[in-house]
């Protein structure tokens, strides 16, 4: 068995690695003994929080006198004790919903697992996607008006989130949506098997009981990991940044590390003329208990300007590396079987870069999923997926691999890593470190150009209307 493939098994020994749970704090502690064994002084940024948890069994809905099984629970919603919300249900629709509709009851929505044709949200320096179209439930979760606060404030009960398009066993254990802060109001996922029924007894107005039996811990906490390689050369006082995240549901989410602690080896033995940073960021599921935007390598960058920014007294980044979600492998429904599992191909890479020279230098040398080509993407004007994200906005030229296969925010168990492309994708990362770290001008990575408000206002209102349209 490989190195990688003994990583790996790791992480599925630990399990789901949730912010600030004793599984993400040991891989933690993995990381930075690694890094300390190869002579790295590792440093750290403790962040404090309020960690939400489920008991065990603590989740359950029952509607009249029937147990309806529950794909997953929201997390971070809210709680109802032991003993459940007993109230009438009743249907909210829309993007924009009508929460005062539901004061006083269980509101039923409907979430999409959308189709997304990708010019929606990705753009291409080729002019052509590699990919027609992304469906991922994240993006459903995210767009489907799904922010509870508004229906506590109009005083609902509770909230069951019922799929659509999501096979139930790709629906479950989703750990989403991941983004929102504390919301303060239970809820739940339903499979889609159970869509025709709890959409009947919403319309009847059925009494129904949610469970939702949490815990709140205060004073949690979680590192942010980061070590320096210094530079040997003429451009000592540049930076390359290489990022991943710590916390993961899976073995695909996250694996980054793996390549991270690859490149760090080869910086530890390998003289590069810039500096290289290392950063291992925490609270990619808990983005709100370390940074009010953006995804969670904003609280690194906003605590050490030092590190990269040009306007303070230190290191300017030149260039960066986002490594997420490794060698997955696709999973679809065996109709033979009726399982959710491999079916012997690869997820179809979500490769940015984001200038048109760092584009050229990744099909030169990126061989990962589709061995001898790779079609790197532009960020879209609305969103770029993942933590190569705040590296973009603060105009950083980046490449980064953020894949987002099906069951990557679910709690799944099994064969999802393939390692060759494990491997060849890590080795593509490597050859890209290798070059932003030697002697090209930094001028050669190109200047990164964000998308103006206009821009971005006219994508919200594509994707809003692209929704509205599913309905």
């Amino acid at each position: 068995m490989t190195d990688y493939a003994h990583q790996i098994q790791r992480l599925d020994e630990l399990g789901p690695r949730y912010s600030g749970t004793d599984a993400h704090h040991t891989l933690t502690e993995d990381v930075a003994s690694e890094l300390s064994a190869l002579g790295y002084t590792v440093e750290r940024d403790t962040h404090s929080f309020e960690r939400w948890d489920l008991a065990d069994g603590g989740s359950a809905l029952k509607i009249g006198q029937r147990d309806v099984p529950l794909s997953s629970v929201w997390p971070y919603s809210g709680e109802t004790g032991p003993q459940g919300a007993t109230a009438p249900l009743t249907p909210v629709t829309g993007v924009r919903k009508n929460w005062e509709a539901a004061a006083g009851k269980i509101a039923v929505i409907e979430v999409h697992n959308f189709d997304v044709p990708s010019k929606l949200v990705l753009d291409t320096w080729s002019g052509e996607l590699p990919f027609e179209t992304i469906a991922n439930p994240v993006i459903g979760s995210e767009f489907a008006g799904t922010d509870l606060t508004k229906a506590r404030e109009a005083g609902v009960v509770g909230v069951i989130g019922v799929w659509k398009g999501l096979a139930d066993d790709a629906a479950r254990g989703q750990y989403l949506p991941f983004t929102r802060d504390y919301q303060g109001i239970p809820a739940v996922w339903v499979p889609e098997s159970e869509r025709d029924t709890v959409l009947a007894a919403a319309e009847r107005g059925d009494t129904a009981t949610l469970t939702l039996d949490a815990t709140k811990t205060p004073d949690t906490s979680m590192d942010t990991l980061w070590a320096v390689s210094a530079g040997s050369g003429p451009a000592a006082d540049e930076a390359v940044l290489v990022v991943t995240h710590s916390d993961g549901g899976n073995a695909v989410e996250e694996n980054g590390h793996l390549g991270l602690l690859a490149l760090a080896r080869d910086a530890a033995t390998t003289a590069h003329n810039r500096t290289i940073v290392f950063v291992y960021t925490a609270g990619h599921l808990r983005i709100p208990a370390v940074t009010k935007h953006g995804q969670a390598t904003t609280a690194w960058l906003d605590a050490h300007p030092e590190l990269w920014s040009p306007d303070a007294d230190g290191l300017t980044a030149v260039a960066g590396l986002a490594i997420e979600h490794l060698g997955a492998k696709h999973f679809r429904i065996n109709p033979a079987s009726g399982h959710y599992e491999p079916d012997g191909t690869l997820e179809p890479e979500m490769l940015y870069a984001t200038t048109s020279e760092l584009a050229e230098l990744t099909r030169a040398t990126w061989s990962g999923v589709d061995i001898d080509s790779s079609t790197p993407l532009k960020p879209g004007a609305l969103i770029h997926f993942g933590e190569g994200e705040p590296l973009y906005e603060q105009r950083i030229p980046a490449v980064a691999l953020v894949t987002g296969p099906l069951y990557l925010l679910a709690e799944l168990e099994g064969d999802l890593v393939d390692i060759d492309a494990l491997t060849r994708q890590i080795d593509s990362f490597r050859r890209l470190l290798t070059h932003m770290a030697g002697s090209a001008e930094s001028s050669s990575f190109g200047t990164v150009t964000l998308p103006t408000k206009e821009e971005k206002a006219l994508a919200g209102d594509q994707v809003v209307r692209f929704v509205e349209a599913q309905r």
